[in-house]
This record gives structure tokens, C-alpha cells and sequence, in this order.
């Protein structure tokens, strides 16, 4: 039995609907497998479009009206039935084979806990420009396109295609709700890699199903310098939480350890110098480093304690 979890955020707005579309082609049979998708306080007719689908995937729809990506998949956790759990999101297209693939290769692989299936990028409008060779594919899109299956880095495993036995996650294992995606202001990225992360420190290995292929939706609004330059401040705002141990000890300024002053100085200075240059890989990063940092400093005031970094 698997058990699919997806959390929506005013999804029919966007690309739900592709979505459910592509898990009513599933081949696995619908004995084998359950649909948990969270309404999370939507204000557009999410809840509505998945009532349409009632009839057509083994789905069960719960709304969750607090906001917050991480809370809703609690929600669902709780409701589980499956030996597998497969988290994923509302805009992925998944090939018909994907959880038929999910099942064969945990089968196969009985001493891993832990799978990440294969994400390839499908674009509103293929980029033509050349900064899309520059950028963190994986930080940015959550795009993990390995063609190789085996044994895998736990931060590898990224969320719109991962999946964790029940037995790993019991009762007691869940999501961090100070962590993930929020409407409306920046948020620490980084909840699916968290969890990971906490599994892999119990010991849980993590396997990469390159047959079990997503695709995930990139708009392109996205797919512009500035818009990646300052999602590197959402990822740097989840780095002192997902690694409080590499937050640098001794002396602190408004809260933030000085050698974390003194990279983001030296950060904020070369973008200074770049910003009026021509467009380059070295003015990209520049840009990019300091916005990471920014969020950095704040992440680090947000999530580790004075008394952690002694």
C-alpha cells in the first residue's frame, strides 16, 4: 500500500488540475495505493476541483485553514494507511509508471528507507538564456535529473519526489512547521531536505529510483536573475536551521557571529562592484551570495541560540 501526501495552496489557480490528471493514468491500481491532498487555506476553488476528482482517484481531502505548507502534510500524516509514504507537490506531472516504480524499487531494496525518485524541469518557456547553466538547479527548482539509480547523499532527495516508509516516521516523526513555504512573506526553505536529514541521522539510507520520474512545473516568472538571485535568501534563511552546527561560534553583532559579518561585507562589497557591469557567471554569483547571506544573518537570528554557537 502507498499512501501519496500533497499540501495546495490556491492550486486551481495554477497547475493542480495536471496534477490529478497525471495520477488518474497511474498503472499501479487504485487498491494499491491512496491520495491525501490538503486544502491549505485556499482562497481560489481548490477545494471544489479536488471534490471533481472523487470519483476518479482513491482520494482523501482534508483542509487544513492554519497557512503553512509543513503543517498541512502533519495533517495528512496522521491519516496514512501505506507501507510507503510519498510526499509530492501540486504541480508535478507524474509519468504513469511513477508509483509502480516507487513500489519495485523499495521492494528490491528492502535495507533503504529512504528513495528519491528522478525530477525533470518542465518549462512554461524553455529558457534561452545562458544564466540557466549558472544557476543551483537543485536549491532553486528542486530538480534532481541523475538518470543513474543507487545509493544517494540523504540531501539529494529532494520533495517533490520523495518517499519514507511509515515505520521510519511512526508517530512522532514530522515536519518542522517554523520551516517551509508561507504565503506571503519569506520563509526557510529546506522542510523536505530537514526531515531527511533527521532520518538519515537515525540511520535510515537513502536510495535514488531514477525510474520513478516526476515533472515539475517552472513558470516563467521564475526563470529571470533577479527572481533567483533572491530565492538565495529564502535558502540562506533555512541554513542555520536544517546546520546549527556550522553556524560560526564567538562574538556577536546585533545577534549574528562576526566571521558571518565579515563573509557578508565581503559579499555585499563584490556585488557592489559587479552590479553596473555586464551580465557575467561571476556578477551572477556576486548578486546571488549576497542575498544568501541576508537571509543568513536572519536565519541565524531566528533559529540558533546564543548559547548553541559558544
Amino acid at each position: 500500500m502507498v499512501s501519496v501526501l500533497f499540501s495546495s495552496y490556491n492550486g486551481a489557480s495554477r497547475r493542480l488540475r495536471h496534477t490529478l490528471d497525471s495520477l488518474v493514468r497511474q498503472e499501479l491500481p487504485h487498491d494499491r495505493w491512496e491520495l491525501i491532498a490538503v486544502d491549505n487555506n485556499s482562497n481560489d476553488g481548490t477545494f471544489d476541483l479536488l471534490e471533481t476528482y472523487s470519483d476518479k482517484l482513491p482520494i482523501t481531502i482534508l483542509q487544513q485553514r492554519k497557512p503553512g505548507k509543513s503543517g498541512a502534510l502533519n495533517m495528512a500524516l496522521d491519516r496514512v494507511k501505506g507501507d510507503l509514504v510519498v510526499f509530492t507537490d501540486d504541480d508535478v506531472r507524474a509519468e504513469p509508471n511513477w508509483l509502480k516504480a516507487i513500489v519495485d524499487c523499495a521492494a528490491a531494496h528492502p535495507s533503504y528507507g529512504v528513495f528519491g525518485g528522478r525530477i525533470i524541469p518542465e518549462w512554461e518557456k524553455e529558457p534561452k538564456d545562458r544564466f540557466i547553466e549558472w544557476i543551483p538547479m537543485g536549491s532553486t527548482f528542486a530538480i534532481v535529473d541523475d538518470t543513474q539509480s543507487g545509493p544517494c547523499d540523504p540531501t539529494k532527495v529532494w520533495g517533490p519526489n520523495t518517499i519514507v516508509r511509515r515505520e521510519l516516521l511512526g508517530t512522532s516523526v514530522r515536519y518542522r512547521e517554523d520551516i517551509g513555504p508561507l504565503p506571503g512573506k519569506i520563509f526557510a526553505m529546506g522542510e523536505d531536505a530537514e526531515i531527511i536529514i533527521r532520518l538519515a541521522a537515525s540511520g535510515a539510507k537513502s536510495y535514488r529510483c531514477a525510474e520513478a520520474v516526476v515533472h515539475h512545473w517552472i513558470p516563467a516568472s521564475s526563470v529571470t536573475e533577479d527572481w533567483v538571485q533572491k530565492r538565495g535568501e529564502r535558502l540562506g534563511y533555512g541554513m542555520p536551521a536544517l546546520f546549527p552546527d556550522e553556524v560560526p561560534g564567538g562574538v556577536r553583532l546585533s545577534g549574528v557571529p562576526l566571521p558571518t559579518w565579515i563573509e557578508s561585507a565581503q559579499w555585499a562589497c563584490r556585488a557592489a562592484m559587479l552590479y553596473l557591469m555586464p551580465r557575467s557567471k561571476k556578477r551572477f554569483w556576486a548578486i546571488w551570495k549576497y542575498y544568501y547571506m541576508r537571509g543568513y544573518r536572519a536565519g541565524i537570528r531566528r533559529y540558533v541560540s546564543q548559547t548553541m554557537t559558544q
